[in-house]
């Protein structure tokens, strides 16, 4: 037992070492945060979703499917990530009192943006190296641990015309004032840091300015805390996203979406996964969502292979001195060697003079 554990570690830890690139598929989803790593390079990775949820009113019934997609590239080096994320939306608005069934089909944000890795703890070999001699110690959560993998990433929303600006509730579509009314174009930059405890769970954390430039732009918080069972396919996900937004129609207050998800996640090979959550706000009875989805990927990972000029140096060093050790012992053997020839040859010279004497 002690001995697998070791071996898995091991594997862990090579897979740290490479830059976050997995043997197998490691997925955003099902939770909204994003990891700090990249997928790598030249890794084309697929995430598709559908929510699903139900709002019901005192005069009307609202349902919603909201299907999701984020592609994404590792492009260039390991530390690089291009992204594409969006969303289609398909709302159904059934009124009580008058019967009036009204449904829309639009393009909902869509996000094109990058993430590079700043910061990767898991490079210093002296930190993540794994204890062959203790299990104990493996075992044991540690303070390097808690410093984290960090990656800045920044994006461009695009809005289409007549879109739903998605701060706002799905059922709120017939009021001209929630749309945009043009294309639009914002900004969004934020940072992620990701940790890893014991080699089965993983912390990340998500910080991020959304639609900047305008009054409705958005700070959030995701944290996600993921599990990975004794059944490596099987893992399971806590999730809370923070949203406060100052939206010019609300003025002067301050709204907040407060968000609970948890789930799990199936791996059914190394590049393909699927996954399942539940979603709701705090803040509201009426916002419960289902989320199905699944994740796959093109793997034609490339490694980085760096030249380290100062272990090289060194490597120079240590084999010059070997040449040179290996030189000294030479002669030592030569001069040892010929003293062991002249002796040979004293040796037999008295042994011939001790025959004549035995002959006379």
């Amino acid at each position: 037992m002690k001995f697998n554990f070791s071996l898995i570690l091991i594997i862990i830890n090579f897979s740290l070492l490479n830059s976050q690139y997995t043997e197998t598929i490691n997925s955003n989803r099902p939770g909204s945060s994003n990891g700090a790593f990249a997928v790598g390079k030249k890794v084309i990775q697929f995430e598709i979703g559908l929510k699903k949820h139900e709002k019901t009113y005192s005069n009307y019934n609202n349902l919603i499917n909201d299907y999701s997609y984020s592609l994404r590239y590792g492009f260039l080096s390991n530390k690089l990530e291009l992204f594409l994320n969006g969303s289609f939306i398909e709302n159904k608005i059934h009124s009580d009192l008058s019967g009036y069934i009204n449904t829309e089909s639009i393009f909902a944000n869509q996000k094109l943006g990058f993430k590079y890795l700043i910061y990767d703890p898991f490079k210093n070999k002296k930190w993540h190296s794994v204890n062959l001699y203790s299990w104990k110690k493996n075992r044991t959560i540690r303070f390097v641990d808690f410093i984290p993998a960090i990656s800045a990433f920044f994006a461009v929303n695009y809005m289409p015309k007549n879109s739903l600006n998605d701060n706002f509730n799905y059922w709120l579509f017939e009021h001209s004032y929630y749309k945009y009314n043009q294309n639009t174009f914002t900004p969004m930059f934020g940072i992620s840091t990701q940790n890893h405890f014991l080699g089965k769970w993983v912390l990340v954390n998500q910080f991020a300015i959304d639609k900047v430039g305008r009054s409705s732009k958005v700070f959030s918080h995701t944290g996600t805390l993921i599990h990975n069972f004794k059944n490596p396919r099987w893992s399971a996900f806590i999730e809370h996203q923070l949203n406060k937004l100052n939206p010019a129609i609300l003025k002067n207050d301050i709204y907040i979406d407060n968000y609970f998800k948890f789930g799990g996640a199936f791996l059914l090979n190394k590049n393909f996964q699927f996954d399942s959550s539940i979603e709701f706000e705090s803040n509201s009875s009426n916002d419960f969502n289902i989320n199905f989805g699944f994740s796959t990927r093109i793997d034609r990972y490339v490694d980085d292979i760096k030249i380290d000029n100062d272990e090289l140096k060194a490597n120079k060093k240590e084999r010059r001195k070997n040449r040179k050790s290996i030189k000294k012992d030479y002669k030592l053997a030569e001069k040892q060697d010929k003293i062991n020839k002249r002796f040979d040859r004293k040796e037999r010279k008295l042994i011939k003079k001790i025959n004549r004497k035995n002959k006379k």
